[in-house]
This record gives C-alpha cells, sequence and structure tokens, in this order.
C-alpha cells in the first residue's frame, strides 16, 4: 500500500505545492500570507523612517561640504584625458598627412606649428 501512494505521487511544481497546501490548510495559509504582508509593511515603514531621520541629512551635509562636486570632478577627469588622446590622434593624423603633403602653403605651416606647440611635440627632421 505504500508503495501505492509513492508511485501516485507525481512532482509538482513549486506554485501547485503551494495552491494544494493552501486548499488543505486555509487558516495557516492566511496567518502565513498575513505575516508576510505585515513584515513587509513595517520594513517599508522602517526604511522610510531610516531615509527621513539618516539619509537625508547625511545627504544635505555632503551638499555642504561640496562632495558632490568632487565626486563628480573625478569622475570627469578619465572622460577627459580619453578626449585629449582623441584629439591628439587626430593631430597626428593631421601631422602624417601633412609630412606625406609634397608642397605646403603658410596656412599649411601655420597649422603644423599650432598642433606641435599644443600638444607639445617635436619636430622630425627627415
Amino acid at each position: 500500500m505504500e508503495k501505492e501512494i509513492m508511485t501516485t505521487k507525481k512532482k509538482s511544481t513549486f506554485w501547485k505545492r503551494i495552491e494544494n497546501f493552501a486548499e488543505k490548510q486555509p487558516r495557516k495559509a492566511f496567518y502565513i500570507m498575513f505575516g508576510l504582508i505585515t513584515f513587509s509593511v513595517i520594513f517599508s515603514i522602517g526604511n522610510l523612517i531610516y531615509i527621513q531621520k539618516v539619509s537625508v541629512p547625511k545627504y544635505e551635509k555632503m551638499k555642504k561640504e561640496n562632495i558632490f562636486k568632487d565626486a563628480t570632478n573625478s569622475f570627469e577627469t578619465p572622460i577627459r584625458e580619453a578626449g585629449n588622446i582623441m584629439d591628439m590622434r587626430e593631430a597626428m593624423k593631421e601631422l602624417d598627412y601633412y609630412r606625406r603633403k609634397t608642397v605646403l602653403s603658410s596656412s599649411d605651416s601655420i597649422r603644423i606649428k599650432y598642433l606641435l606647440d599644443k600638444y607639445h611635440l617635436k619636430k622630425q627632421n627627415r
């Protein structure tokens, strides 16, 4: 008889088992759900109180100390450096173009001098 019960039991999904539990023991299911909802509400209220009492004053204090501006500047520096590298690459391409060019005009030589001075590059003699 025990073997018959084992063979008739099929593996059911998690939600099916919960549904079966709620049908068999509705009072326990109600208490469990009520407890979970109560816990969730209490936790949410506690979180709101924490935000009002701790987080907002901390934020205002940091705002007065300019911490946010310092953080912004520290994030901005790598982006600025990457932009400088891209500009330098463009300048190197432009200088390479002028190097290959056979006849330079006066505006070309002014541009070359500007790029060399801007990026602190040294002239290479051929």
